[in-house]
């Protein structure tokens, strides 16, 4: 039974197994004027996916929208492994204490990545992920041979 009426008039259409009709072509985007659209109350339209990803992988600065960029996940992960070293300071003035292991982790991925994007990196995102990796493993080598923090600069004295 496709089509019934319901005791009130409604008219009810079974359209299971009938294709949908397909939309109306989209009108081409209006062209860009200097903002009048966003101050008018219309928001801006959303970047095309291919800008996102243009935008995400040229290493450029980070888009009205705040896209994520390659260059802020090497970052987050350099702080992270920063603050387990003990080289950072809190809002409060204090340094957290120190954390090897997660400081190796992040270290640890940092290579990680270094490795799987090799080739795929433009310039700046390589030699930020070079000289920072660099930087984090010199000094994750001091806090490993550095001698224990209860002897003094003399050594044990007797």
């Amino acid at each position: 039974m496709p089509e019934e009426k319901d005791a009130k008039g409604f008219k009810v259409i079974d359209r299971r197994g009938v294709e949908p009709p397909s939309p109306p072509p989209a009108p081409p985007p209006p062209a860009e004027t200097s903002g009048s659209a966003a101050t008018e109350g219309n928001p801006p339209s959303p970047p095309l996916v291919g800008d996102l990803k243009s935008a995400a992988t040229e290493g450029k600065g980070p888009s009205s929208l705040g896209v994520p960029r390659f260059l802020d996940l090497v970052q987050s992960l350099q702080m992270g492994a920063m603050v387990g070293l003990g080289l950072l300071q809190g809002p409060d003035g204090k340094r957290p204490p120190v954390n090897l292991p997660g400081a190796k982790d992040a270290i640890d991925l940092l290579g990680i990545l270094q490795e799987k994007t090799k080739g795929n990196l433009t310039k700046e995102e390589e030699e930020v992920l070079r000289e920072g990796l660099y930087h984090l493993r010199m000094g994750y080598m001091a806090m490993i041979n550095a001698p224990p923090a209860g002897r003094g600069k003399g050594g044990d004295q007797r």
